[in-house]
């Protein structure tokens, strides 16, 4: 009977120890980091179950020395460090742990969290390792992760922040930086933890393309490369295209000497329209062909330049042709009033007396001699001649004929002026008579006039003819008449 009480409390004290196992919780873990560069922090992940049935108000936490003067730790932090399990429920549990700066490097550092139930009396700790690695470089180099956006023909500021990573001091540090638009270096010195602020300056091209571009920061001490970073900025394009027009003026002629300079970075494809008027557009060559494209008749180019390239059009305006031709015009003029205005000229005229239907039998000759120029001249004389079946009569005019000679083939009459002054007009006139009637028409020949003028030169000139038609003599007055208007 005790024997059997004996064996039924231990049965009782087994089930109680297999349920008391059942029941806790537990870390697994899933990623970490734990090699550690300076400044670089430790992460885990783990995952926590609730191995039992029971809900669990779970606390966690992380060792409460971390972030003291005596922990090697500036902090350890846990996320979430509260949450609630139901039973065999898992979830995920991040872990953050920074070393302090000053630890030794090449050296493996623990630290702990413990997850405690609140609800029961259940913990679990969990031990997490880093190891602190020696540093990569001996000066750590930190650019602004951000590039910059810079405008040609502007400066570009390199900030940088150099770090010593090693227990001792650097000297004659030389810092080089060097990109395609651009190089640079400065010897600086880094003591023991010693952290600077570097600035470098540059000038962007105007004409550097509009693009993205790299810079590379290389630190030497003797030879030994220390550190090295890349960084980049962006150059803006820029389409700028100024305009100079050189006005060079002469006696009736002007030149614009038009310039279009691209002083911006990309090749600009544009036009450029010379506003003139009508006028000026009639007097003006260019040095390229224009094309005319609107209704107004614009002279119109287009171009394409590069950076630092230009476009040079010469507009020639010139008005000389226009002088020359009104100048020649105007001496031409000049030239036919003197010569057939300005000038000696004699005209002559016939007027019937008496006619019949069998035809006509007397008439009237008018001579016109007048002084057009604007000189005096002297010893004229006055030489006309009728044909052999015509006479004249006794009946002359205020000027009797010096002389009157007859010949086989007809009269000559003549008069002598000694001088005839500019603008003076003498009118010569005598009657004839045919010998017989004369049906049909009869021609008197030209008049001739002799003269010497102001330079002595003897000048010879004659008269029109004159036809007297039989029935149409009225006729023939009007148009003579007519012709003396």
């Amino acid at each position: 009977m005790k024997r059997g009480t004996i064996i039924l409390f231990l049965v009782l004290l087994l089930s109680l120890g297999i349920v008391a196992a059942e029941e806790g919780i537990q870390f697994t873990v899933v990623d970490s980091t734990t090699n550690l560069q300076p400044e670089e922090n430790g992460e885990y992940q783990l995952q926590l179950e609730n191995l039992g049935s029971h809900e669990l108000n779970i606390q966690i936490s992380a060792d409460p020395y971390a972030g003291l003067p005596s922990s090697d730790f500036e902090y350890v932090f846990v996320d979430p460090d509260y949450l609630i399990l139901e039973g065999h429920e898992v979830t995920t549990v991040n872990v953050t742990i920074k070393l302090k700066e000053d630890v030794t490097r090449q050296k493996r550092y623990q630290t702990y969290i413990t997850a405690t139930a609140l609800n029961y009396d259940i913990k679990e700790q969990y031990d997490l390792q880093v190891f602190a690695m020696p540093p990569e470089s001996a000066v750590k180099t930190i650019l602004s992760e951000t590039p910059q956006r810079i405008g040609p023909g502007s400066q570009l500021d390199i900030d940088m922040i150099l770090k010593n990573m090693v227990d001792q001091d650097l000297t004659n540090v030389d810092v080089y930086v060097t990109s395609e638009l651009f190089n640079d270096a400065q010897t600086i010195e880094l003591f023991e933890d010693q952290e600077k602020s570097l600035q470098f300056t540059f000038n962007i091209p105007k004409t550097a393309a509009p693009e993205e571009y790299e810079f590379n920061v290389r630190l030497y001490n003797d030879d030994l490369l220390l550190s090295s970073a890349t960084g980049s900025f962006i150059v803006d394009e820029n389409l700028n295209v100024t305009e100079y027009t050189e006005v060079v003026r002469g006696f009736l002629h002007t030149v614009r000497i038009i310039t279009l300079t691209n002083n911006g970075n990309s090749v600009v494809n544009d036009f450029f329209d010379d506003q003139v008027s009508t006028v000026e557009g009639w007097f003006t060559t260019y040095s390229i062909d224009p094309n005319y494209n609107d209704e107004l008749g614009t002279p119109t180019w287009t171009f394409s330049i590069g950076p630092e390239e230009q476009f040079v059009l010469e507009a020639n305006e010139d008005y000389r042709p226009l002088v020359v031709g009104i100048i020649v015009l105007i001496l031409l003029g000049l030239i036919v009033y003197y010569v057939f205005v300005r000038r000696v000229t004699i005209k002559k005229e016939a007027f019937k007396l008496k006619y019949s239907t069998d035809g006509i039998s007397d008439f009237k000759v008018l001579l016109h001699l007048k002084n057009s120029s604007n000189k005096t001249i002297k010893d004229v004389s006055i030489v006309d001649v009728l044909p052999k079946l015509i006479q004249p009569k006794t009946n002359f005019g205020t000027l009797q004929p010096n002389g009157i000679e007859r010949g086989d083939k007809g009269i000559r009459m003549m008069w002598k002026i000694p001088e005839l002054v500019s603008g003076e007009e003498r009118i010569i006139s005598y009657e004839v008579e045919a010998q017989f009637q004369v049906i049909g028409d009869i021609t008197l020949p030209n008049a001739m006039v002799k003269y010497k003028s102001a330079t002595n030169r003897v000048i010879h000139i004659k008269s029109n003819s004159v036809n007297v038609i039989h029935g149409i003599v009225e006729k023939f007055k009007e148009s003579v008449g007519a012709s003396r208007k």
